[in-house]
């Protein structure tokens, strides 16, 4: 008798119609995982049952600590070992798939689970997009052994657990960055009012004044203080360094020289003295300040200065059109505790303009790595010391600009302009 020939429903047919079950079960729970634990957890039981393995397990490396550790571990609670030991430390180390079909003949394996005993084992290691290994997928015992095609089939679970973990490191630096940039623009807001809001208003004097930060916060600073007996006490300072620690050393300096002016001082030199100890105190070494300090009587028409390692202010003589260099004083600020400092005394007469600016001005940088001559800056001031203080500090900034024309503004600009009336 002749039976007719069962159906072609191969072995193949059905691994192949395991697999796409496998696929479409975990493939939307996957996609559907938005926390990385959970989504790791998917991937280790898709390729648990992709592969028919016991246990699966992910593996992610600890680069402080120097281990290798399971995110998600069937069976155990987390794993460490030491990176490079073991066949997974085998695999990440090499970069290498790793197939153990009798761990007894493989002097690798290293047996970290207590008392499961594991007989054979399939290693992939986990790479991300530029191909660097971030870990390893592990599956364990397999009663038939591990294949080839295994090997393609955790692949793909591999793939998957790869790019989950690459995708929480991008949004974990999305956040990360974001919530920087958020604190620099609170840390610019608050330095923003620090900054005087308006110019002084004196008879005898036209002041104005401006700060450009290179970053979002900086390390330049600038103030007007109007003093109880009609005289005017300013500063212009550069913090060495740049950015937040620089910005918040320049708020607490401000804070204490406002402390210390809050009545005309006898010495300009003893505060500066006193001053340069404080600061010395509350800051690290490495932190400390240029500053340039002037207080204006405007009964007799005198200022008296101390430069603590500023760029020298050039005073313009209105009668003679000669510059002058502001130059004595002392060190700067918070660089040696035991500093002493001397204070200059000049007639401030009608028609004299002081230009007190930060290096960032002197030191502009053109494309071809030329810095901006000093000579310059003084043919600009006595080419336009007929402007008012305002239009006079804008011309400088402007200048300066164009010097360094498509260059990257490398420092704090700050300028300020002094004008006797």
């Amino acid at each position: 008798m002749h039976f007719p020939a069962r159906p072609s429903y191969n072995i193949e047919t059905m691994q192949a119609d395991h697999i796409s079950r496998v696929i479409f079960e975990y493939a939307s729970k996957i996609g559907d995982a938005r926390e990385t634990g959970a989504n790791l957890q998917l991937n280790a039981d898709m390729a648990r049952a992709l592969v028919g393995a016991d246990r699966c397990s992910i593996w992610l490396i600890d680069r402080k600590a120097s281990e290798l550790w399971t995110k998600v571990a069937h069976g155990v609670d987390e794993l460490r070992i030491p990176m490079g030991q073991g066949l997974v430390g085998a695999a990440i180390a090499n970069n290498e798939t790793i197939v153990v079909n009798d761990t007894s003949q493989d002097p690798r394996f290293l047996n970290a689970v207590g008392a499961y005993e594991t007989k054979s084992l399939l290693v992939i290691p986990l790479r991300s997009s530029d191909g660097s290994v971030i870990g390893a997928l592990q599956a364990l015992n397999k009663p038939s052994g591990f294949s080839d095609q295994d090997v393609d089939l955790l692949a793909l679970a591999a793939n998957y657990s790869a790019s989950a973990i690459e995708n929480q490191r991008l949004r974990l630096e999305a956040e990360s960055a974001r919530l920087m940039m958020r604190e620099l623009e609170i840390a610019r807001e608050v330095q923003q009012r620090l900054f005087p809001e308006q110019n002084p208003k004196f008879l005898t004097l036209d002041c104005s004044a401006s700060c450009r930060a290179a970053k979002s916060v900086g390390g330049d600073y600038y103030d007007f203080i109007e003093m109880a007996d009609g005289g005017l006490f300013f500063t212009l300072g550069d913090i060495s360094g740049k950015g937040i620690a620089a910005a918040v050393l320049m708020a607490s300096i401000q804070a204490s020289i406002r402390s210390q002016v809050m009545t005309p001082p006898a010495s300009l030199s003893e505060l500066m003295r006193s001053f340069n100890k404080a600061v010395a105190s509350f800051s690290r070494s490495e932190r400390y300040s240029t500053l340039f300090c002037g207080y204006f009587d405007p009964t007799h028409r005198k200022l008296v200065y101390v430069n603590a390692g500023q760029v020298e202010p050039m005073l313009l003589r209105a009668a003679t059109g000669a510059v002058e260099r502001l130059s004595t004083g002392g060190p700067p600020v918070g660089l040696l505790s035991f500093a002493k400092y001397s204070q200059g005394e000049i007639d401030l007469l009608t028609g004299d303009v002081l230009l007190v600016y930060s290096d960032g001005v002197s030191e502009s940088t053109n494309v071809d790595d030329e810095m901006w001559d000093d000579v310059e800056v003084r043919h600009l001031l006595q080419a336009s010391s007929a402007l008012s203080a305002v239009d006079l500090q804008e011309a400088v900034v402007a200048a300066a600009d164009a010097f360094a024309g498509e260059a990257e503004q490398a420092d704090d600009l700050t300028v300020m302009v002094i004008k006797a009336t």
